[in-house]
């Protein structure tokens, strides 16, 4: 092999990462991450609503399950378009330059969020267990168990054939895979807003709120006159 080959080839058995890449790469990480803890920390509010504990019961119990669903909904609002806008143009990126598929933040990235899923799983099934072991209803047990497993299913899946490439997978499986995931992820949201409700009527709720303070804090003043008087 003469020179001029090794100087062809050298590039492609070994390319370099330019920041635009480091920050997409980082970007989309983190991205899924935010993401997969906020559609499970929705789901596991949905359980908590729909399949009420009467030991945990109240208003302002119920109020708690709904702030964390709003919240998880306003972060996958934003930040899932965000990853998918991002695994969009890493895609069309390997698709120019399919060396840069060996990137070495690429597969650093990759391992770890194998790894770190798989920790947040451990941890997750350890709370789910040590919740039922304390009482927990078995049917909210085994509702956030499955809530659970599927996002990690599909973390796993996903970036599984990401580090072992697609190529033993059709593209059209992929493309199914990606928008049953998208499709799942924005039904989820929208019912989220049949439980929680519009936000002219979370206002209206926190005018009776309101309410309900201030005549709680003039029996206080009833009670501390008559007590004094």
């Amino acid at each position: 092999m003469t020179k001029t080959d090794l100087s062809v080839k050298a590039p492609q058995s070994g390319a370099k990462a330019e920041p635009k890449d480091v920050f997409l790469h980082l970007l989309s990480i983190i991205a899924l991450y935010a993401s997969a803890v906020a559609f499970l920390v929705m789901l596991f509010q949905y359980v908590n609503v729909l399949i009420p504990d009467p030991l945990t019961r109240g208003h302002y119990q119920l109020q708690s399950y709904y702030s964390s669903i709003r919240w998880s909904i306003s972060s996958l609002i934003v930040i899932f378009p965000v990853y998918a806008w991002a695994g969009y143009y890493l895609n069309k990126i390997y698709s120019r330059e399919p060396e840069k598929r060996n990137l070495r933040i690429r597969k650093w990235l990759l391992n770890f969020t194998v790894f770190a899923a798989a920790l947040i799983i451990i941890g997750d099934l350890v709370t789910l267990i040590y919740s039922f072991l304390g009482g927990d209803v078995t049917a909210r047990f085994v509702s956030k168990i499955l809530a659970v497993f599927f996002v990690a299913t599909a973390v796993f899946f996903y970036y599984f054939f990401e580090l072992k490439g697609w190529a033993k997978v059709s593209d059209m499986a992929r493309k199914i895979f990606i928008y049953m995931v998208i499709a799942t992820t924005a039904a989820a949201v929208a019912y989220g807003f049949f439980i929680v409700g519009s936000p002219q009527s979370e206002r209206l709720r926190r005018f009776d709120d309101q309410k309900i303070s201030d005549l709680q804090n003039i029996q206080g003043q009833i009670i501390y006159y008559w007590q004094n008087k």
